[in-house]
């Protein structure tokens, strides 16, 4: 699985797990969606640069935590 579809899908498992309404519900919802829908990890954090600070710098952060999960569980 390449990255960006690995990291859609690691976050879907989180937005579903999350509190409604939660930022990290938010975050995750977001990162699935630009992940999902991108074909590289550089176009997707450009998707999620047009959102609000907060929710912007959440959704990287995931993002970054998704993946070296994935890096390390690769190694």
């Amino acid at each position: 699985m390449t990255a960006n579809p690995a990291i859609a899908t690691r976050a879907q498992a989180l937005a579903d797990a999350a509190p409604g309404g939660s930022l990290d519900r938010r975050a995750a919802g977001c990162v699935v969606v630009a992940y999902s829908t991108t074909k590289t990890p550089e176009h997707a954090r450009r998707v999620l640069d047009g959102l609000d600070e907060d929710l912007r710098a959440e959704c990287h952060t995931l993002a970054d935590t998704i993946a070296a999960q994935l890096q390390e569980e690769g190694s």
